[in-house]
């Protein structure tokens, strides 16, 4: 993690690193509220659809996903010797063992904090609240507001659930709430494992209390540029009492337990649950008019706030709840309770209009005609795409969050298609053999060359050609051969290419038909051959004609010189 290279976007809580994506739609499987966006085999994070569970960041095997850091703003602070008091969630005793968990106050006062508390301060007073507000209104369902993550779901994609929102502020805002009033002119920084702290950080109703929310993940690199180690640093406590059993608020139950009310596991209306899907199908569940209502404590991550994707250490699920229950066992609460006023612990939860748009039945199908669904048995609602029908996909396509290509049965059938295709079209011939040497395929070129037809599918290559060739690659003594042959009874000539495909016991055969230009290559070499003789025989003649010649030449000038000898005597006389 880069601490100073802080996302640009205010807004932007999760994000995605372009360069590491690599469109496996792992993300797209994993977000509880499909706020991913496919576009070009890349994944991105639709800000007004995320509730910034961080899910993706925990399950992105690129670790394509990140979220804002605020680590560069408190650097800042500490550079400037800004006042800064700072408030630890309870899960800090997953991420630190216990002599680290002594020396956490001292090395933060080293970097600048005047204050250090526990969170869980403020969970005490958001149990006691919610406890009297559901003691106040016995006739109705009612959802705990402690987990931000839960709250966010609820607000936009249960709209139906909001007026069961229990109306108090998380352990965070209280007690930051709590700190401003003492600390006017100090920075609130929040300590924890969960990035959607980030978001509720940022929210218009709670931004004048909380200045920055750290990560575990984020004080490390903080340390590390600041140079602190733990083991340099000596032991101290914190600066605030705890109250009652508020440090088990990090686990499934703790906020029940906290505030006196059943915790039995076999209780028939009070419920602590984490994770998504549970959250979802009690929503489900939730009756309408209950006659026993009910009280559902949900926590977003898997096991509660123990598993936050920003915990320092990932260990055994089972041996973080012990590390919280240890921690809690030797730091037992007190009872000095403070006096709060209504402000300090109500919150407002309206609902967030949810962006995705509804379509027609007709637009839907549309969608699935389009990559090969014609009906239900085509629907196979495999998710490899991430969501988990095909209709729920063809939704999303109509809404611009995916991408007809996320389909893989349809890809698949595409490819193979294509590959058909071309072969169906190759001009030269192949045939495909099993283990036994039958024919398993033939394309149109093979059958024109060898006057045959599928009908011979099923029945011996020696049906129609030698198969001395396709003998030896079943014989495991060659791999691959390549050589012209001749076929006399369909006239044929060609290059054979034939190759085994072990893991499949097949093999195929490729035949180049050359007849025409082995044909063409041996009328040429005759006219060469001829234009040599009749070359030779032109040579010949003409040689013959040029001493014919000579001799001709040479008889007349021998006559010749005869006759001007005797006219030279005859002159002389």
């Amino acid at each position: 993690m880069n601490i100073n290279n802080v996302y640009p976007e205010k807004h932007a809580i999760v994000y995605t690193n372009k360069a590491k994506c690599r469109d496996c739609y792992r993300c797209v499987r994993v977000c509880p509220v499909h706020a991913i966006k496919m576009e070009g085999g890349q994944a991105q994070v639709i800000q007004e659809n995320c509730i910034a569970c961080g899910t993706c960041i925990a399950e992105c095997p690129q670790h394509a996903k990140a979220y804002r850091t605020d680590a560069g703003l408190v650097l800042q602070w500490i550079g400037s010797e800004t006042p800064m008091v700072i408030s630890i969630a309870p899960s800090f005793a997953t991420s630190y063992s216990e002599w680290e968990q002594k020396r956490l106050p001292s090395a933060l006062r080293s970097m600048g904090f005047m204050h250090i508390s526990e969170t869980a301060v403020g969970a005490y007073y958001t149990a006691q609240a919610t406890a009297a507000y559901i003691n106040e209104n016995p006739n109705q369902n009612h959802i705990c507001t402690a987990c931000p993550a839960a709250v966010s779901y609820v607000r936009q994609y249960a709209p139906k659930h909001v007026r069961e929102l229990v109306p108090v502020a998380s352990p965070m805002l209280i007690h930051a709430r709590l700190l401003k009033k003492k600390f006017r002119r100090a920075k609130v920084v929040f300590l924890g494992p969960c990035v959607a702290k980030k978001a509720e950080a940022i929210n218009e109703n709670n931004s004048d209390y909380i200045d920055a929310v750290l990560t575990f993940e984020e004080l490390d690199e903080i340390f590390l540029q600041k140079g602190i180690n733990l083991d340099n640093c000596e032991e101290s406590g914190f600066d605030e009492l705890v109250v009652g059993d508020s440090r088990l608020f990090p686990l499934e139950g703790g906020l029940l337990k906290t505030a006196s009310l059943n915790t039995d596991l076999l209780g028939e209306t009070h419920i602590a649950l984490s994770g998504h899907e549970s959250l979802k199908e009690v929503l489900e569940a939730l009756p309408k008019n209950p006659q026993k209502p009910w009280i559902i404590e949900p926590l977003f991550c898997r096991h509660g706030c123990i598993n936050g994707p920003g915990a320092r250490k990932k260990t055994a699920v089972y041996s973080q709840r012990k590390a919280v229950l240890d921690y809690a066992e030797k730091h037992p609460g007190t009872d000095q309770i403070q006096a709060l006023t209504a402000d300090d612990v109500v919150a407002i939860y309206p609902p967030i209009k949810n962006t995705e748009k509804e379509f027609s039945e007709q637009e839907i199908q549309a969608v699935l005609e389009s990559i090969g669904k014609h009906g239900p048995e085509d629907e196979l609602n495999c998710m490899a795409c991430g969501y988990d029908t095909c209709r729920e996909k063809a939704n999303a396509v109509l809404n611009g969050l995916a991408e007809r290509e996320m389909c893989m049965p349809y890809m698949r059938q595409m490819a193979e298609q294509k590959f058909e295709t071309m072969i169906a079209l190759d001009p030269n011939g192949i045939v495909m053999l099993n283990d036994k040497l039958e024919i398993i395929h033939m394309n149109p070129a093979f059958q024109k060359m060898f006057s045959c037809s599928d009908a011979l599918s099923g029945r011996p290559i020696a049906y129609l050609i030698d198969p001395d060739d396709f003998e030896e690659l079943a014989t495991g003594n060659s791999d691959l051969i390549r050589k012209t042959v001749t076929y006399s009874n369909y006239n044929l000539i060609c290059h054979l290419m034939c190759y085994a495909m072990p893991e499949q016991k097949q093999y195929v055969g490729i035949f180049m038909d050359v007849t025409a230009l082995q044909t063409n290559t041996e009328k040429l070499q005759e006219v060469k051959v001829e234009t040599v003789f009749q070359a030779q025989s032109l040579l010949d003649h003409q040689v013959a004609m040029a001493q014919d010649l000579a001799r001709f030449l040479g008889e007349h000038a021998a006559k010749g010189e005869v006759l001007l000898n005797k006219l030279i005597d005859s002159i002389q006389k």
